[in-house]
């Protein structure tokens, strides 16, 4: 009786045994899926920009002395050409709002300057000419905007209007000084082409220095697979500058800097690339550039005698072609 019990317990055992091994599904090998790649979001990059500026300004002193002329005295900064390197960056995050910028410096060399004094009628009676010898250029650009995608098809478009903030300083150094032709036949200075002031001696320094608001647009078109136009352009409605103007060889208006011209007013500043990727991640490209600002509203002041007279006009221009390369990645 026991014998038979235990055989049946032993039956239904391996009836359960057998049931439970059917009833396990062993999961078979699977390839896990790698996550989708992310479009690249932060842009470095560095920049070399070949540059040749000009800045002029004149101011007018005849409301002190009727004798003087309207402008009394116009100053030309011509032909300095700039050699500055560049550290770039853009960012944006995943609503695409971006911001981008630039900051810059490097050395101007070449030039001239030109010095011209006016009497009551515009009577010139005097105009210099001094070689510049070469001093330094340094600015900044920041931007934050919003992009957005026109067309996304064989040819993408993108479009980001931007608000940004731009500083630009540029110091320029003139040596000697030579008589040009004048309407006094050389009465103050001397004829045409006598060195009143050897070109080994310092004469005149000027340190502009621009602060602007930029209201603008970059448009980015990526031609092919590689190939991407960009164009950046910004109008500057409010420029601020500032400028140390220093007479080394002026003994009669104090040490140096002493004349400042500070004034108000506009500009443009305008920009476009072309940038070919090599790789997901690096890029090279070239393009060329254009600032333009001008002041037409101010004040000079003589900083000793503690004299202001009116600043008619100052303008600052830099013409000039550049060339970068760039990396480009998902996350910081």
């Amino acid at each position: 009786m026991l014998r038979r019990f235990g055989l049946a317990l032993l039956a239904i055992a391996s009836l359960a045994g057998g049931a439970r091994a059917q009833s396990v599904d062993v999961p078979k090998p699977y390839a896990i899926p790698l996550p989708p790649m992310s479009e690249p979001r932060w842009e470095l990059g560095a920049r070399y920009w070949w540059s040749d500026g000009k800045t002029s300004f004149n101011f007018t002193s005849s409301k002190i002395d009727p004798l003087l002329g309207n402008p009394t005295s116009k100053l030309t900064y011509d032909g300095t050409n700039g050699n500055s390197a560049e550290f770039v960056w853009r960012a944006k995050n995943e609503s695409n709002t971006f911001a981008k910028g630039f900051v810059g410096g490097g050395w101007l060399n070449g030039g001239t300057l030109d010095d011209q004094d006016f009497l009551a009628g515009q009577v010139k009676f005097s105009d210099t000419s001094s070689k510049i010898g070469g001093n330094s250029l340094l600015y900044g650009t920041i931007d934050v905007g919003q992009d957005f995608t026109l067309l996304d098809r064989a040819m993408k478009v993108t479009f980001g209007p931007f608000v940004g903030f731009n500083f630009w300083q540029e110091t320029a150094t003139a040596f000697g000084a030579r008589c040009n032709r004048d309407d006094v036949d050389g009465a103050v200075c001397g004829p045409p082409g006598f060195i009143a002031v050897p070109f080994s001696t310092k004469a005149i320094q000027n340190e502009p220095n621009w602060a602007s608001l930029r209201l603008g647009g970059e448009l980015r078109v990526k031609l092919w697979d590689r190939l991407s136009l960009i164009a950046d352009a910004a109008a500057l409605p409010v420029a601020y500058v500032w400028n140390e103007d220093s007479h080394f060889l002026r003994k009669d208006i104090g040490t140096v800097p002493n004349i400042v011209d500070r004034g108000t007013g506009w500009g443009y500043q305008l920009e476009a690339e072309a940038r070919y990727d090599f790789t997901p991640n690096w890029s090279a490209g070239g393009g060329v550039r254009f600032w333009h600002a001008e002041a037409g509203r101010g004040n000079t002041d003589f900083v000793h005698s503690q004299t202001k007279v009116e600043l008619n006009d100052f303008t600052s221009e830099r013409f000039g072609v550049f060339g970068d390369v760039t990396y480009r990645f998902a996350t910081f």
